[in-house]
């Protein structure tokens, strides 16, 4: 036996997280992550693994290969004695005595270790033989001899040697497991093609079906003229959407068009950045689902405002914390925190009761980390962006690490009501919802936009909704008066596109990629073919 099929892998986490050690392991492979049927060593949620994390490979030549089975998945390695970790990007050789954390750094910890297999399971696999001359001995081996002649005909003989390959481990190797692939795969070929065959007749007529079908609805066929080619973006966003208010908005809203079908193209061509909100085990994507639906189920939002909200913060490359750092209306970067991501100018605005100064920090002040009177220059700037005075005395500044390890959220220590869903409901309600003042009334068809607008002049310098009757920007009579003369305007009207688009494109991706998921992430049914003849007319447009 060589020595590779008398060992066996140990992964032992280190003592702070309970020092458990897992094995011994005798396969090929060995996962990690929160899906029991998955993985070999099943971690709590709490770690913030995901459901298949990574996984550890032996070598037909006796190696270790550790690999983060999803690309979002961070894994940190030590090798050897090394004191600092480094976050593996491939697939990675390491050696018995390294060790390797999930998620960060500080995550749970596991040493690498190959071990002699215990006796028991040698044993097993190499039971010793004996030589006592008894009548059941002789028996035993008349036993074994007439097994041995059934076994060796025909097919028994391969399911006796599978069998053997099974019980000692011989099958786990390169040599076995490559040539068995292939034949599994002629095996598998055959019998598909023969189903296949079976099939095709009865598949074909509910292609040639469907595919009338979806011609017809898109006005592509023979008969051409009434269907979904003969409608253009305006439209066809606002079938997706479900509303002709929106429709008519953007008949009246001639760069607002334009530029939501800019930003259509963006979101279409960059879905990468939106994979938060595809993977299925992501925290971020829950999150924001929990606010969508409380959006969604509020009675005091025009449905319009329902089904556009939620996706201004929906944002490209949204984290699972509880900070954003995106453009304001100045095209700053700037911090943005909770499930409405609010700008602290637009929580102000909208009457927020407790708000914590918050300010950028990025490569470009990285001289500020420790630098108290420096951080605090940081929320100065935020603070006389609003038009308010410094905070006295000077709150505790506090730092949070934005995922991309490069960007920082200074802030204030204490409450903050940007955090709390109902809070930020309530208070957006009062001044988006059906009664909100500077906006038209619901029954007009700009409501809904209009409202969008309004959510982000909240973010203009000295535009506070809260206790004024008379705010600088009203929408009552229309959005293109009160934006005539602002500076932030070209940014209130790219945003507010951008919420559009995102309305649309995003239900539209996971409905051509993934149509099981668009009811429970978006809460409304979409049509694929509309997404398509949508898609094809933007890319397509002269």
């Amino acid at each position: 036996m060589a020595l590779r099929d008398e060992t066996g892998l140990y992964l032992s986490l280190s003592p702070e997280f309970g020092g458990t050690r897992f094995g011994p392991f005798e396969g090929l492979e060995v996962r990690l992550g929160t899906e029991g049927e998955r993985c070999h060593i099943v971690l709590p949620e709490a770690f913030g693994v995901s459901r298949e994390h990574c996984k550890v490979m032996r070598q037909g030549d006796g190696g270790l290969i550790l690999a983060a089975s999803e690309r979002t998945a961070a894994v940190f390695v030590w090798k050897g004695d090394a004191r600092r970790a480094t976050q593996i990007q491939a697939p990675t050789s390491v050696r018995s005595g390294d060790s390797f954390s999930l998620v960060s750094p500080d995550g749970a910890r596991f040493t690498i270790e190959v071990a002699q297999l215990p006796p028991e399971v040698l044993a097993k696999r190499n039971p010793k033989r004996r030589s006592n001359l008894t009548a059941e001995k002789f028996a035993q081996e008349g036993w074994r001899l007439f097994l041995a002649r059934i076994w060796t005909l025909g097919p028994f003989a391969l399911v006796a040697r599978g069998w053997y390959m099974i019980t000692s481990g011989a099958i786990f190797q390169p040599r076995v497991i490559i040539p068995l692939g292939i034949a599994c795969v002629g095996y598998l070929g055959a019998a598909g093609s023969s189903c296949a065959a079976f099939k095709f007749r009865a598949d074909a007529v509910k292609v040639e079906e469907s595919l009338g079908e979806c011609e017809q609805r898109a006005g592509l066929g023979m008969s051409g003229g009434g269907g979904l080619a003969s409608k253009g973006p305006r439209d066809l966003v606002a079938m997706i959407v479900g509303s002709t208010y929106l429709a008519a908005a953007l008949q009246n809203q001639d760069e607002l068009q334009q530029q939501v079908e800019k930003e259509l193209s963006g979101v279409f061509a960059s879905r990468q950045q939106y994979s938060w909100l595809f993977d299925e085990s992501g925290d971020a994507a829950g999150e924001w689902v929990r606010w969508r639906e409380s959006v969604q189920k509020s009675e005091d939002f025009d449905p319009v405002t329902q089904a556009l909200l939620p996706f201004a913060s929906a944002l490209p490359k949204r984290t699972r914390e509880e900070w954003n750092v995106q453009l304001d209306v100045r095209n700053r970067r700037t911090c943005m925190r909770g499930p409405a991501r609010l700008t602290y100018r637009q929580a102000r605005s909208f009457g927020l009761g407790s708000v914590q100064l918050d300010g950028y920090r990025g490569d470009d002040t990285v001289g500020f980390v420790d630098d108290e009177a420096g951080r605090f220059e940081l929320l100065k700037l935020t603070a006389l962006g609003a038009n308010e005075g410094l905070p006295d005395p000077a709150p505790v500044v506090e730092e949070a690490q934005l995922a991309s390890g490069r960007e920082f959220c200074l802030y204030g220590a204490g409450d903050d009501d940007r955090t709390g869903a109902a809070k930020v409901l309530n208070a957006l309600e009062r001044h988006l919802g059906i009664k909100a003042a500077a906006v038209p009334e619901t029954s007009q068809n700009e409501a809904g936009i209009a409202r969008i607008v309004k959510f982000y002049a909240a973010d203009v310098p000295g535009n506070v909704y809260e206790n004024n009757a008379n705010p600088r920007l009203d929408f009552r009579n229309g959005m293109a008066a009160p934006l005539k003369e602002e500076e932030s305007k070209d940014s209130i009207v790219s945003r507010t596109a951008e919420v559009i688009a995102r309305s649309v494109a995003l239900p539209c991706i996971a409905a051509l990629e993934n149509p099981d998921t668009v009811e429970p992430l978006f809460g409304r049914k979409v049509d694929p073919v509309t997404c398509l003849v949508l898609e094809y007319k933007l890319r397509n447009k002269k």
